[in-house]
């Protein structure tokens, strides 16, 4: 049965360290204290000694003597312990002189207690000293609580003061304007905030003046750097009732809002033209097939002039069916036949088809990055992806290079679809069309079908891109060239061995690694030291991805290199080895097949070659 009667656990006492070089006067201050139920751990009779005291133990108040033997006096000891150790002090003194008090004012006492002393005054100037400090001390903690929460939160803060300067800036913030919080204090609000009315684009007004309470509005944000960035802005007081101490400007980045927004009008867009184009397309067929039926009837029959003009007839009835093939291309893209490909084996198998999509005068160029990067795709839709852009250079290049080059990324702040895929890894492709005039108006509009040419493959590109899971944007500027950047996701890389010295690869066949690491920065160390010992090295972020990249690959796995949770997999596999990494030594400590987190490289090479050889 529980005591409910049971006394409380004494509330520890405050330490007070008592700074005072007469040595009768020291004892009788402590014996008081400890009567008032104070703890005097200490008694300091010199500067340098309270100041070795305060560095090995701490205490709740000190109370200093202002006149005390030795180089330093009280005010200079209490001056260094307020700046090392936030010490609250309280002044014993029989000096109450202007000059003495006002140069022990600058250092923001607790409190001052004459000599002779009372015990009346002695106890209430104590309590004062110690609340007040306590106060200090919880309104610090909230300030701090307050700054980290300002600086920590994604939306941009900027706080000034009743005359409209700027007292504050968070992290957000400063991204967004360009402008440090040490640079902007003090500074007119609008010198910050460099806001543009939309659509107009002329300067905006105070949005603290112009805003009503709860109202958002969209402005276009100049940073200081030239940048301009849609933000919506909220505006509140900052008040301490009934006193107005400034206001509170809330920027919101909503750059991916509005890229979601016009991604989702887009696919609204093409959905619609899906639909339509179905119903012409069901329409043409019917009609078409008629049509042609008749026409190579009346050209087979006909001879001379009036066989040529059946021949021009005929020619158009089969461009009018290609039209119709494209809109049922649109509506109907038929099922998809998912699969891991390897992006630079696709290009290169396409390559023969892409030139003659490209015709005598122009020439395909491609510079495919040494790691091979897998995508999950149907691979005949990526081929029509490869073969709509052609189409597309054809027609727009007069002529040149058609360059396509292709990269392992990972999203950061300056990729496009960097804030919507962020953390994720990612294939590109870019095509470039140089010489090509490229303005806004027509990069706007560039994926838009329109009923003519390769305008509409490329409305069927973006279709398929983007039913994968990828990204794709035209860009460039005008008289320089437009590029096309196609983003999608990556489940694994295929690092080849370009040529070894010194090897015999037809006595000694160059084994394949398989690596499977989620941190990034962790499985590309570890590709590049084992592509630099001369092995073949496939790799993926995850186990899922690690088995479709194997199931791709031509070749046979010698070693599979991953955390235990994959061992399931090398047996499904049939990998014959394996080298398990982990970072709990408690987890199989004693197996020869695991290597403990963090590793040297050496080690890794080195465990290796023990496993598959050299």
């Amino acid at each position: 049965m529980v005591n409910t009667n049971m006394p409380a656990a004494p509330k520890a006492r405050k330490k007070i360290l008592v700074v005072e070089d007469e040595g009768l006067i020291a004892d009788d201050i402590r014996r008081r204290l400890e009567r008032l139920g104070y703890s005097v751990p200490a008694i300091a009779s010199s500067g340098e000694e309270a100041l070795g005291l305060a560095r090995s133990q701490s205490f709740d108040l000190v109370l200093m003597d202002i006149r005390l033997k030795g180089e330093m006096d009280g005010i200079a000891v209490a001056e260094q312990l307020q700046r090392d150790h936030r010490a609250p002090v309280v002044y014993l003194t029989a000096h109450a002189d202007q000059d003495t008090v006002s140069r022990a004012t600058v250092t923001e006492p607790f409190g001052y207690i004459l000599k002779p002393i009372a015990d009346g005054n002695l106890r209430s100037t104590v309590q004062i000293a110690l609340y007040k400090h306590e106060l200090e001390r919880r309104l610090r903690v909230s300030e701090a609580w307050l700054s980290t929460t300002l600086r920590s939160i994604g939306d941009g803060i900027v706080a000034t003061d009743t005359n409209g300067e700027v007292v504050f800036l968070n992290a957000a913030a400063e991204r967004l304007t360009g402008w440090l919080a040490g640079e902007a204090k003090g500074r007119a609000l609008m010198e910050i905030l460099a806001l543009h009315d939309e659509p107009s684009g002329e300067p905006a007004c105070n949005p603290v003046f112009d805003l009503l309470p709860d109202e958002t509005r969209i402005y276009q944000l100049a940073s200081r750097t030239g940048q301009r960035v849609p933000v919506e802005v909220e505006c509140f007081e900052n008040r301490d009732e009934p006193e107005l101490l400034g206001a509170i400007v809330a920027l919101r980045d909503i750059r991916d809002r509005k890229e979601q927004e016009e991604l989702q009008i887009q696919a609204q867009r093409m959905d619609a033209i899906a639909a339509l184009a179905g119903g012409v397309a069901r329409d043409f067929d019917g009609v078409l097939a008629g049509l042609q039926a008749q026409v190579e009837d009346l050209y087979a029959h006909l001879s001379g002039e009036e066989r040529e003009q059946a021949g021009r007839i005929r020619q158009t009835a089969s461009r009018t069916a290609a039209l119709a093939s494209h809109l049922s291309a649109l509506s109907r893209p038929g099922p998809l036949l998912v699969e891991a490909i390897g992006v630079n084996e696709a290009i290169r198998d396409a390559a023969d088809a892409l030139s003659l999509c490209l015709g005598p005068d122009i020439k395909l160029e491609c510079e495919l990055h040494p790691c091979s990067g897998f995508i999950q795709a149907d691979r005949n839709r990526f081929r029509q992806v490869l073969v709509n852009l052609a189409l597309h250079a054809r027609e727009a290049m007069p002529g040149g290079t058609l360059r396509m080059e292709t990269a392992i990324v990972d999203l950061d702040a300056g990729e496009a679809a960097a804030r919507r895929c962020r953390g994720q890894w990612f294939v590109r492709l870019r095509v470039t069309e140089p010489g090509v005039a490229s303005d806004a108006a027509r990069l706007s509009a560039i994926f838009e079908p329109r009923f003519t040419g390769s305008r509409f493959g490329l409305a069927i590109a973006h279709r398929i891109v983007v039913q994968g899971g990828g990204h794709i944007q035209a860009f460039g500027e005008a008289g320089k060239g437009t590029s096309f950047e196609i983003l999608w996701p990556c489940i694994g890389t295929y690092r080849g061995i370009a040529g070894l010295v010194g090897r015999d690869r037809s006595r000694d066949p160059i084994p394949t690694i398989l690596v499977i690491e989620e941190e990034d920065a962790v499985r590309r160390a570890m590709e590049r030291c084992l592509e630099e010992e001369g092995y073949r090295v496939l790799s993926a972020k995850t186990t899922g991805h690690a088995e479709t990249v194997t199931a791709a690959y031509p070749g046979t796995v010698a070693l599979l290199v991953a955390d235990s949770s994959a061992a399931p997999l090398a047996e499904r596999c049939k990998i014959p080895a394996t080298l398990y990494l982990s970072g709990y030594r408690h987890d199989r400590p004693a197996d020869p097949g695991v290597l403990w987190k963090p590793f040297p490289i050496g080690e890794l090479q080195r465990r290796v070659r023990a496993l598959v050889g050299k």
